[in-house]
């Protein structure tokens, strides 16, 4: 293949609005702008690390706090109504106001329609989702091999084998009760 450079070109000019670089929202261990997925089996620890991400000194710091669960009746879930003020009916991404977590529990089922948009749009209104197709953010608990390779296929195969990440990952879960391992 050859390439030719062209005489005439064409000139690219950035029109994205310069953005002024803010101190950042969160914690060193987390990006400003996240869209996390917790990635686990029923019973793993998903929602004991969400109710530790919002209070932590290193966690999330958001003003709002939405929350769509069928399950919202759990113990874990009350014991975060009775720290923050938790909004749990779907609001139109729009409404959402400005430094929110939105947190998706066990929603297949749901209001399609609206939790669609928050998929689709949600980042343009300036809100985060904790759980969005194009995350930026994976935290994975204990999986079985089947899971696990899917997420290592999406994620990780270009950086090293399956072998090699299934031991990094058994070695974060079996760190600590509820281990983990970070994609960032």
């Amino acid at each position: 293949m050859d390439l030719i450079d062209q005489k005439d070109k064409l000139e690219v000019i950035n029109v994205d609005v310069e953005m002024v670089k803010k101190p950042s929202r969160h914690d060193s261990l987390l990006p400003d702008t996240i869209r996390a997925i917790l990635v686990g089996p029923s019973g793993s620890g998903k929602t004991n690390i969400m109710y530790n991400l919002i209070p932590h000194t290193n966690g999330l710091r958001f003003e709002n706090i939405y929350s769509y669960s069928k399950t919202s009746n759990q113990e874990k879930f009350i014991l975060l109504k009775k720290k923050w003020t938790i909004v749990d009916k779907v609001i139109k991404p729009n409404l959402v106001k400005k430094n929110s977590m939105i947190i998706f529990d066990d929603v297949i089922c749901g209001p399609k329609s609206v939790i669609r948009e928050y998929f689709s749009i949600c980042r343009h209104s300036g809100a985060n989702s904790l759980v969005r197709d194009n995350s930026n953010f994976l935290i994975i608990l204990k999986q079985n091999d089947t899971n696990l390779r899917h997420i290592f296929n999406d994620y990780s195969s270009a950086d090293m084998d399956f072998s090699e990440f299934r031991k990094m990952c058994n070695f974060c879960w079996n760190h600590s009760d509820y281990g983990f391992l970070v994609i960032d």
